[in-house]
């Protein structure tokens, strides 16, 4: 009922015309007689090769609308004077260029004039902080990327691979693409990667957005595609860095196996001149997706220990080794296809653009999982596919006037499965079609029963080996899906006032089917008989819901959107999760020449649509089955209303000098993935007779119905300086004070008692900062760029697990909330990019179009908090005892007060070099990009017991005495836990060291 009233609404406010997320941006300025300085009253300014153009008002001054970003050529002419046109001038989303025009009397006899437009060092008409990056920028970076080169930005720090900005935490940035929703919310990530050659600009705002944005608390990343130009223009890139075998070193570095390709193509569509298209399409390969400094090893001899119940000293199938920096079978497999097509049908303008993109990767050979998988014939194979389309549809009702709607369509789906028998995931673990498919050795499998697979091989005390004949046990597949609707108005009401005023709507379908234990499934099914038989099912609802109850528990299940059997559901409890996220919003933009003004106003509608029960401390139970009595137990959460005030101004100082502030608040949930839980999942945390009121795992066992969206209130000043004619600088200050952040916590009954773990907004955070950005313009070959952060991030949890060591089984003990620096807290980053390089026609053929852009990124590495090391083995593995306390929070003892330490610098050196061959019709590049160009082992993460990476301080502990009295324990336990991470990356997911250096080479085409 909710959600229908709500979609009548939303259509409502979408019937009056709104404006959201407009891609486009506007050119003003003024138009005066060079000699006298009066204004031109009916000059008529135009953009070349397009429909867009202005005339001038009685002050001399025009206002184009909707132009869409990307550089233009700007002509004006005028009755009696010499006509004027300005190229190079830029212009860019949502962002105001000014440019004025002084023009001359053709009674002086001038000629008509050329003008060639620099980019402005300042931008003068925003009132927050937005960063871009233009095609232009991109093109000579040394990687590839899109969160890469987010991350070059002050304010933004990329740590394991995951980016935070301004403090706030994972997740708390929102992606679009021409306007359209690009961000999962089932992850907060970004869900479609465009490829880096049809990108036409990129913009971030840091935090301090205007009213028409929302979705995210920290930033904003707009990407605007590329389209086509006046005259037919195709490249091929090609680049690789495949010059060794696996394992083996090419100018001392070990090769990835690395292959990109692009082909992109774009013009005039043939036969219609106002349509324009871009397509591009890229291939990319990775023989080794894990790049990762690893120490050779090789151990002939292993033999069984008689753990897994075979002799002792059985040998394993063959020698254990590892190459180099070399995982054998890592592979990565991406290609995508990207197209833009404009039709520009003055005075309506339809915009589409589009993309698909496949990636295939094995499982089971990253590492520390390709240890013990060495041996396993059999590995999973992932596949996700993302498709993506946006149609946008602007009408100009006059000069000043314009409306615009928009569609957009967004779908993942991704799989995870046994490639000999794909979605038959039933059949994974049946020895018989096992034996048919060949998964035999030497005529004997292994198996234990028909549906138990072999037992692992166990050596030098409990590690162990997956056999070779191991069957997969486990299968998954997901999908989420968006509809998306914008209705959109802007007015240029006077030359001074821009109102917009806007509403989005965001409905998502989200489901996932998962099956942990297929083998224990299949017994349990085998043992019943015909009892379960699916005619039965299908005619005896109740055997079907005990049927439903007892293979969820026995499969180990979590699965909504899809029934037990794997079949998609379309409604009912079991049905798809479908969040809907609504907005509306009115903004006022006055600008003058003194003052730019931003008021606004944004709404916002937050329904994650997740399932709960009216009375979770004492259900209406079934203690039978131990489940829900009924299903109309199961009701959806309630939806989250939110008024967010937006303020923002900023005003020239000076002639060189231009200062702002903003003040604003924003909202979004946290990443839905640790809300929904499928309906047996959520049974058994909450359920009478089996909940806990703690948990102890590293990834704690938590429900998320009881969230409720995560809040943000930002405040920032800030001034532009330029210096001289040539450079330009940028200091900013920001202040956020953030709330309701996700926290695993204790709930409980009346009593006080703990009765079970959930997911609620427990923390809060503050942070602040300082960034500094300084920009010199190309001069005598050279530009150069700094971007610097000096901030704190401080508060009461890093991430919605940080309290699971709270969340224990000392179930009397309470934990009190106290402030720390955050783990991802980085006090100083920073970014240098210097380019240099000659251009064509300059220095002669020996230089002419050869470029150097060297970038070099540093921080001061992350807090961390320093433990005991480990004082008993407890429950811990002789293999993982190093880590422990990563694993088990029970043993973790500090002997400081939270991230009071902190792990080192870290400093990088990526470099590009390229020479572009000119000729007539086409030019060919050849380049280098060289990343980590020293090599350096940066270390990124430390053992908390130690403080360092090189050690984790268990082999020198006197509790080691037993182990290393057994022979080989001590060479393999250094081999994989002390020179290669086996355990840590088992234990955090993250890596002590960044990545060794890599050489590409690569050679384009341009026609």
């Amino acid at each position: 009922m909710h959600r229908n009233l709500l979609i009548t609404i939303i259509i409502l406010l979408l019937v009056v015309p709104a404006l959201l997320f407009a891609q486009d941006g506007k050119i003003r300025g003024k138009v005066t007689d060079r000699e006298t300085g009066d204004p031109l009253i009916g000059a008529n300014v135009v953009i070349d090769g397009t429909s867009l153009g202005a005339s001038t008002d009685i002050n001399g001054e025009y206002t184009i609308l909707t132009v869409p970003p990307g550089t233009y050529a700007v002509k004006v002419s005028y009755i009696g004077y010499a006509s004027v046109t300005i190229s190079n001038v830029r212009v860019s989303s949502n962002i105001t260029t000014t440019q004025d025009f002084l023009v001359s009397s053709t009674a002086i006899q001038v000629d008509a004039v050329e003008i060639v437009a620099e980019r402005p060092l300042i931008q003068r008409n925003t009132t927050n902080t937005i960063r871009m990056t233009t095609q232009e920028n991109i093109k000579n970076l040394p990687f590839r990327g899109l969160q890469n080169i987010v991350a070059l930005n002050a304010g933004v720090v990329q740590q394991d691979g995951i980016l935070y900005v301004r403090g706030g935490r994972s997740g708390e940035v929102a992606y679009f693409i021409d306007g359209a929703t690009a961000t999962n919310p089932l992850f907060n990530s970004e869900a479609i990667s465009p490829i880096q050659e049809a990108i036409e600009e990129i913009q971030l705002q840091s935090g301090g957005y205007t009213a028409e944005f929302g979705g995210a608390n920290s930033g904003i990343v707009r990407t605007t595609a590329r389209t086509g130009g006046k005259t037919f223009q195709a490249t091929v890139d090609y680049q690789t860095d495949d010059f060794a075998k696996m394992g083996s070193q090419f100018l001392d570095t070990s090769p990835r196996g690395y292959r990109n390709a692009v082909v992109t193509l774009g013009g005039p569509v043939p036969m219609m001149s106002a349509m324009r298209f871009f397509v591009a399409g890229q291939h990319n390969y990775l023989r080794n997706r894990n790049h990762m400094y690893l120490v050779p090893f090789r151990f002939d001899s292993l033999v069984t220990d008689g753990y897994d119940n075979r002799p002792i000293g059985t040998r394993l199938p063959g020698p254990v080794e590892f190459q180099e920096n070399a995982l054998p079978g890592n592979t990565r497999q991406e290609n995508t296809l990207q197209t833009t097509l404009l039709w520009d049908a003055n005075p309506v303008k339809v915009r589409f653009t589009g993309s698909y993109a496949q990636i295939v990767s094995p499982g089971g050979k990253s590492w520390p999982t390709a240890l013990n998988s060495y041996f396993r014939k059999r590995n999973t194979e992932s596949t996700t596919n993302n498709t993506f389309g946006s149609l946008r549809i602007t009408h100009v009702l006059s000069p000043t006037t314009f409306y615009e709607v928009g569609l957009s369509y967004l779908d993942r789906s991704a799989k995870t499965i046994d490639p000999a028998f794909g979605d038959d995931w039933r059949l994974y673990v049946d020895s018989v079609e096992a034996f048919n498919r060949g998964y035999v050795t030497n005529g004997t499998t292994g198996w234990r029963s028909r549906f138990t697979g072999p037992t692992s091989y166990s050596v030098i005390n409990a590690f162990s080996f997956t056999h070779e004949n191991a069957p997969i046990n486990s299968y998954s597949k997901s999908s989420q899906t968006n509809m998306g609707l914008t209705v959109d108005l802007t007015s240029q009401i006077t030359s001074n006032w821009e109102l917009k005023v806007g509403g989005r709507l965001d409905a998502w379908s989200m489901r996932s089917f998962y099956v942990g234990d297929i083998a224990t499934l299949n017994t349990f099914l085998d043992g019943a008989g015909a009892k379960y038989d699916r005619a039965k099912l299908d005619a005896d609802p109740a055997l079907m819901r005990e049927y439903k109850v007892y293979a969820d528990r026995r499969g180990s299940m979590n699965n909504y959107g899809y029934d037990v059997f794997g079949d998609k559901l379309d409604d009912g409890p079991e049905g798809p999760r479908k969040p809907m996220f609504a907005s509306a919003y009115f903004q006022n933009k006055f600008e003058f020449s003194d003052l730019v003004l931003n008021l606004g106003l944004r709404y916002e509608y937050l329904d994650v649509n997740n399932i709960t029960v009216a009375d979770y401390v004492s259900p209406d139970w079934d203690y039978a089955l131990n489940y829900f009595k009924t299903d109309d137990m199961l009701v959806e959460t309630d939806p989250f209303n939110m008024l967010l005030p937006r303020i923002s101004f900023s005003f020239p100082v000076t002639e060189k000098t231009v200062f702002y502030a903003m003040y604003g608040k924003y909202a979004q949930f946290p990443d839905l993935n640790r809300l929904y839980d499928g309906n047996g999942y959520f049974a058994s945390r909450i359920s009478p007779v089996s909940r806990v009121g703690y948990t102890i795992a590293a990834a704690p066992a938590g429900t998320g119905f009881l969230a409720k969206p995560e809040r943000t209130t930002q405040y920032e000043a800030g001034f532009r300086q330029t210096v001289g004619d040539n450079a330009a600088f940028t200091i900013s200050g920001f202040y956020k004070d953030i709330k309701d952040l996700l926290q695993i916590r204790r709930v409980t009954n009346a009593l006080g008692v703990p009765i079970f773990a959930a997911y609620g907004n427990e923390d809060f955070a503050t942070t602040k900062g300082i960034e500094l950005t300084l920009e010199l313009r190309r001069i005598n070959r050279l530009m150069a760029r700094l971007h610097y952060t000096l901030s704190d991030a401080r508060g009461t949890g890093s991430n919605a697990m940080s309290s699971r060591v709270a969340v224990s089984d000392q179930s009397d003990v309470r934990f009190p909330n106290f402030i720390y620096q955050l783990d991802f807290n980085q006090g100083h980053v920073g970014t240098v990019m210097v380019d240099y390089r000659w251009a064509k026609g300059d220095g002669g053929p020996l230089v002419e179009g050869l470029g150097f852009n060297c970038l070099v990124t540093f921080n001061s590495g992350h807090n961390y908090t320093r433990i005991l090391e480990p004082q008993n083995l407890g429950q811990a593995s002789p293999w993982n005892i190093g880590v422990r306390p990563l694993i088990d929070a029970r043993t973790r003892n500090p002997i400081e007060p939270v991230n009071s330490s902190s792990t080192p610098w870290v400093f990088n050196v990526d470099l590009n070099i390229n020479k572009v061959f000119y000729f007539d019709d086409f030019n060919v590049e050849l380049y280098v990009n060289v990343l980590n160009l020293f090599d350096t082992k940066q270390i990124i993460n430390v053992f908390p017991n130690t403080g360092t990476a090189q050690d984790d301080a268990w082999l020198r502990s006197p509790l080691a005495a037993s182990f290393l009295a057994i022979p080989g324990y001590a060479e393999f336990y250094k081999a994989i836990n002390i020179d290669n991470r086996h355990a840590y990356i088992g234990a955090t997911g993250n890596d002590l060291f960044g990545t060794p250096r890599q050489i590409r080479v690569g050679v384009k085409v341009e026609l």
